[in-house]
């Protein structure tokens, strides 16, 4: 199987995110403890395109896939989120300590579970207009990790910056200044920002991942933009602006909300909130006794 082929999650597999902090990811479920190590250094996503009405089959075939793994202890994990704004897509998003990690998963599933996920993969891709898959490498330079578990987080708030090609030093120290200036207002404000390696892109693409628990934590970054202007200074906000118009050849940032019945994170991290990430099924109703007529 080809290693960036549409599905994601058979090709390279195993993630694992804290608060808008994707952390090392886990290659073989039998050799490597599922134990979070920091911001993952290479991240995997996709960005899955739905066929009108087929939103059904497709969460459907994505509850077979997680029963297969589950079943037959597999080794990958993934958040899945569905797009609030934007086009109607859902998109999964996975994470390695390295490239060579990333291939180990995929060998390991490849291995034992083969078979049984190209069964559920074909049937799946029929349910799509198109897949868009890249890999990402941390800068950790530009992020501003946090350590709050990822199983407390409902959504996340991702932006896509494509910079001209030769401009990547100057977008560094921009982004650099962009930096200094959240941490002036408001220490608690976190995210990461990786930089694509692999993937459909004639730019520098970067990607920033922002998870919060509720909107409204939103809601707080965003009424203090004013005051992280002040705090960065007229002239620098200024210049960060006329880099932006001069040398971005495009920018867009979309929301997107959790679904737990597309993800699979390891038990650890969803052990305190399983009623959001693993509800129990309904009760089954129970029949009524028939009364007896007395005649």
């Amino acid at each position: 199987m080809n290693m960036v082929q549409p599905r994601i999650r058979l090709s390279v597999a195993s993630m694992a995110i804290t608060l808008a902090c994707i952390t090392t990811g886990i290659a073989n479920a039998q050799a490597h403890p599922a134990t979070p190590g920091g911001p993952a250094q290479v991240l995997v996503t996709a960005r899955e395109s739905l066929k009108p009405g087929d939103e059904a089959a497709h969460a459907r075939l994505e509850a077979e896939y997680t029963a297969v793994l589950n079943a037959n202890h597999g080794s990958e994990y993934y958040l899945g989120m569905g797009a609030i704004s934007g086009s109607q897509q859902m998109v999964f998003l996975s994470g390695y300590s390295s490239l060579e990690e990333m291939a180990d998963v995929h060998d390991y599933n490849e291995t034992t579970l083969g078979d049984k996920l190209d069964r559920i993969d074909s049937a799946h891709s029929a349910t799509l207009t198109g897949v868009d898959t890249a890999i990402w490498r941390l800068r950790p330079e530009l992020s501003h990790p946090d350590s709050a578990t990822l199983g407390r987080m409902r959504f996340m708030e991702m932006t896509r910056i494509h910079v001209k090609l030769g401009h990547n030093p100057e977008f560094v120290e921009i982004m650099k200044q962009i930096r200094d200036g959240w941490l002036k207002t408001d220490p608690d404000f976190h995210y990461l920002l990786y930089r694509q390696i692999l993937g459909n892109s004639g730019d520098d693409c970067y990607l920033v991942l922002i998870a919060v628990p509720s909107l409204a934590a939103l809601d707080k970054h965003h009424a203090l933009i004013a005051k992280y202007q002040q705090a960065l200074g007229e002239q620098t906000y200024q210049h960060i602006l006329e880099f932006e118009s001069a040398n971005y050849n495009s920018t867009a940032s979309n929301l997107y909300v959790f679904t737990p019945d597309m993800s699979r994170l390891p038990a650890a991290w969803i052990k305190d909130d399983l009623n959001f990430w693993a509800p129990a099924p309904p009760a089954a109703p129970t029949a009524k006794k028939a009364a007896a007529v007395q005649k």
